[in-house]
Formats: structure tokens, C-alpha cells, sequence
């Protein structure tokens, strides 16, 4: 991707937004400037006021092995140069945008917080919790299918004493990062609108 100011940025990502609801059956527009809100959309026949959030690319974020990249955000600000808060009648809506790959990611305001990170589609099966779940989940079949524990521990290149460890735990225990690309519409809307029943276009 080549270089961009920080406002042009913003701009492609508001525009993103715009083309994604639009292809999704809705009208969506960009707001006027110094709104607390990025774009107006027409869902379900009510107005939307959306903000958007966008982020150039990926980060690395530290982790217990190897590191990881992921998206992050810085959200519950605004005003020039964020100097105050989000007020409940400011958002109804967040999409968070990652321009490398052009994904988007849609939130209520209700979980949003200051910074967020998101875990990044290619990087999927590749986070060190990801790894202990999928050899855990391993070991367990290889157990269920006959195998002694020190077959286990030869086929996995693992010591005994870590296959029984791992045979002790039942289901996984790491609470994962959401991927950004799991932010889906139809999830935030029927987080923002309990009380206000939305027909989401396919």
C-alpha cells in the first residue's frame, strides 16, 4: 500500500464503510466534518450514525512464544485530537477498518473500549493459545483411538509428562482474541438494537 496521510486514510476507510453497507442493500453516505460520527446509514428503515475506526495494517503483539501480528484500534475518543469521550447519543454503531486487507469490522457501542486489538485472518491457527488447543485437541483423539501415552508423546515429539498434562485438561482453557473479520453487521446490530427489531439484508 503506498504511503498516506493519516486524514486520507481515515477517508478510505470511511468510504470502505460506505461501499460495504451499500453492496449489503442499505443507503450509507458520509457525514458532514466535525460530527461525532463518520457515516449515516439507512438499516432496517432507522438512521445509523457509524463511526468508523481504520488502521493502516498489522502490529506485532507480543505473546508467549513467537509474535504475533494483529490490528489495533484506539476508539472511545473524539472531538479533534480526542479530547473527549463518546457520549451514548454520539454512536450507534463502530466499524473497524483494516486498510491493508480491507476488512471490516462492525461493533455496538456497548463493547467498545479504549484500545482494542484483533487478531488478524492470516494469522489464524498460528497464536500460541491456538497451538495448545489444536495439540490438545489432538491428544485427546489419539487417546480415545487406543494409543498409550508414550505413543502420544513419540508421535507429538512431546515429553509423557506433557501429555499427561495435557490429557488432564477437558476443554480449552485460553480465551481467545476475536478475529476482526468474526465483527460481523448482523451482530452488532442485534447488539445495538435489543429493543428495536431490524431486518438485516442477506
Amino acid at each position: 500500500m503506498i504511503e498516506i496521510t493519516d486524514l486520507a486514510a481515515g477517508k478510505v476507510g470511511e468510504y470502505l464503510v460506505c461501499a460495504d453497507l451499500i453492496l449489503r442493500g442499505y443507503t450509507a453516505f458520509p457525514s458532514e466534518q466535525g460530527l461525532p460520527y463518520d457515516v449515516v446509514a439507512d438499516i432496517g428503515g432507522r438512521l445509523f450514525k457509524v463511526q468508523v475506526k481504520t488502521t493502516r495494517g498489522l502490529r506485532q503483539v507480543p505473546q508467549r512464544k513467537n509474535d504475533a501480528s494483529g490490528y489495533l484500534f484506539h476508539i472511545n475518543r473524539c472531538g479533534k485530537g480526542g479530547t473527549r469521550n463518546y457520549l451514548d447519543e454520539d454512536v450507534n454503531l463502530f466499524a473497524l477498518v483494516a486498510l491493508d486487507d480491507k476488512i471490516i469490522g462492525y461493533a455496538s457501542p456497548d463493547s467498545i473500549r479504549r484500545t482494542m486489538m484483533f487478531r488478524a485472518p492470516q494469522n489464524r491457527g498460528k497464536h500460541h493459545d491456538e497451538v495448545i488447543e489444536a495439540r490438545r485437541i489432538a491428544v485427546h483423539e489419539d487417546k480415545r483411538s487406543g494409543l498409550s501415552n508414550t505413543e502420544i508423546a513419540r508421535k507429538h515429539g512431546m515429553d509423557n509428562s506433557v501429555v499427561t498434562r495435557t490429557l488432564r485438561k477437558i476443554g480449552n482453557t485460553f480465551k481467545a482474541s476475536p478475529y476482526l473479520d468474526s465483527l460481523t453487521l448482523e451482530a452488532a446490530l442485534m447488539a445495538a438494537n435489543d429493543n428495536f427489531p431490524i431486518e438485516v439484508a442477506a
